[in-house]
């Protein structure tokens, strides 16, 4: 018998596209995600395609639109390949050319609803800081970066989840040595960035998969069958100095029960 299969459109900009080194260097997230997901579930044959476009905008002459109903709605049906999840970054752009949070929000919403029409969950993105003077203009900038964070973080569909990415990867809040070895030029991230990145997404949509398979596997007499032989477990992210864990745990995953997820 096949082993069950996962697909998964990591769909963005050039956060998704990993760049780095002023274009010099691509390291995308997907890399470390694909691997955490293979590791958290050995008998899942993991599918991950990228599809991040440095520079793309969701308004104005944008092609995220176009981009996605490639994956999602082909002018060939036949070319059409379903997708589990598609984990979308966007806005970075938008927000640095002044175009306004509800304008964004409303091309966002087109993005997932047309994943989600396609039976597909979505893990949204909110979006990073970036590094700017202390003034007005930093001020506006945050406004703005935090009213479309909130409008991602509230939005309410089936099927739609959500991963607070600008909560989770701050730059202001990050010591000085870890901002050199995390982010590349106050935009985007280094490669060792942009695994993290993918580590901590990657805890987030194993997380959403443990659950999901809880929740289908419950009995009538509500109990669950075990995920993986001998135990219910799934990996939480790896130590990372910037962020201490509890003194005794081992280095690397940490491994987890179930049943503390719920």
């Amino acid at each position: 018998m096949p082993n069950p299969k996962l697909r998964i459109l990591c769909f963005g900009d050039s956060l998704t596209e990993g760049y780095s080194g002023w274009g010099s260097c691509f390291t995308p997230y997907s890399t470390k995600l694909q691997e955490m997901l293979r590791m958290a579930f050995p008998d899942v044959e993991v599918e991950i395609e990228t599809d991040g476009l440095s520079g793309d905008m969701l308004t104005d002459r944008g092609s995220f639109s176009a981009r996605m109903k490639l994956h999602f709605a082909p002018r060939n049906p036949a070319d059409y390949k379903p997708y589990d999840w598609a984990i979308v970054l966007g806005g970075t752009n938008d927000l640095g050319r002044d175009v306004h949070p509800e304008q964004i929000f409303e091309s966002l919403q087109e993005i997932w609803d047309l994943a989600l029409s396609r039976k597909c969950k979505v893990l949204a993105l909110t979006v990073p800081e970036i590094e700017l003077s202390a003034g007005k203009l930093k001020e506006l900038s945050d406004f703005r970066r935090n009213e479309l964070n909130d409008l991602i973080k509230t939005y309410k569909k089936p099927n739609y989840y959500t991963f607070d990415l600008h909560a989770a990867f701050p730059y202001y809040g990050m010591s000085e040595a870890d901002r050199k070895r995390y982010w590349d030029d106050g935009i985007h991230f280094t490669p060792e960035g942009y695994d993290r990145m993918g580590n901590k997404i990657g805890v987030t949509l194993v997380s959403l998969l443990v659950k999901e398979k809880s929740d289908n596997d419950r009995t009538p007499m509500g109990r669950k069958r075990r995920m993986f032989k001998g135990d219910e477990k799934v990996f939480e992210e790896e130590e990372d100095p910037a962020e201490p864990t509890t003194p005794g745990l081992d280095k690397g995953y940490i491994v987890v029960r179930r049943r503390d997820l719920d």
